[in-house]
């Protein structure tokens, strides 16, 4: 508190470089109180209350949240719809939020992609032309303030089929996206001949980290499965479990600003009674 009038001030400049600091001291510095009849005991006690308050938030604002969102199929969504293109990044920006599609270049491909409860199967025959194979697709959200995130899952090599030589690469990728559907790639995941790579039925957890750029403002996010004909006849499938969205979020300043003044206003209301 300064000498001889009624505002505060905070033992640590800002220089005006920390937005949450300020915005903070700001609220706080804005309260003006002025002493009355009572005692002036009150009115100091009051104003430390206040510092304490606006102290705690910051100490709040500087930690970050521990979330994480399952992405696991549910059962159900759209399945076997044939595409040529696949499933494009426009297409999960249309999408539902947490509905799967998935997607198969052929109809001789029907029911190689399945959306069960817990897991997303991928299988591809060699009846694919080299360069296409079958996609899933998922539009989700993140909370706001994300300052860092992972994704992870499961993959599982289940079956097998023909030629011992059959080349199918398995890829993901996790976009963000602008309010107007503009995507960027977030982050990328690959494995390149799969049947060779994996073993079969020995499940593999795989992790990669999120690229977020903090200056872009993500309306929504997606991602895309998909496995692609390399060479050969022959097939196989996997199973995709364990889908996991997880990070940390720091809380945005203006909520915790706006909850602080309400806490301030409250005790000005129980002091004036």
């Amino acid at each position: 508190m300064g000498e001889g009038d009624n505002s505060f001030f905070f033992p640590f400049g800002t220089g005006g470089k920390n937005m949450v600091t300020d915005s903070v001291i700001y609220i706080f510095d804005s309260f003006m109180l002025t002493p009355d009849s009572k005692s002036g005991t009150d009115f100091f006690v009051m104003r430390k209350t206040l510092c304490l308050l606006a102290a705690l938030a910051l100490s709040s604002l500087s930690n970050a949240a521990s979330f994480s969102l399952d992405l696991s199929p549910t059962g159900g969504g759209a399945q076997n719809t044939v595409s040529l293109d696949g499933i494009t990044p426009q297409d999960i920006f249309g999408y539902e939020t947490d509905v799967w599609h998935g997607t198969i270049t052929k109809s001789a491909l029907s029911g190689q992609v399945s959306l069960n409860d817990g897991s997303l199967g991928l299988q591809l025959g060699g009846v694919a032309d080299v360069g296409k194979g079958n996609f899933a697709g998922l539009k989700f959200d993140m909370p706001s303030g994300v300052a860092s995130a992972k994704m992870s899952f499961t993959i599982t090599y289940t079956s097998a089929w023909g030629a011992a030589n059959f080349n199918c690469d398995y890829t993901c990728n996790v976009y963000g996206f602008t309010a107007e559907g503009t995507s960027t790639v977030i982050g990328t995941w690959s494995l390149q001949n799969a049947k060779a790579s994996l073993t079969q039925n020995e499940p593999v957890d795989v992790s990669f980290d999120l690229q977020l750029d903090p200056d872009a403002n993500y309306s929504s996010f997606g991602l895309i499965f998909n496995n692609t004909r390399v060479a050969n006849a022959g097939g196989m499938g996997c199973e995709i479990s364990n889908i996991l969205i997880s990070g940390e979020a720091v809380p945005e300043p203006a909520t915790a600003s706006l909850g602080l003044l309400g806490l301030g206003a409250l005790l000005l209301r129980r002091r004036r009674n």
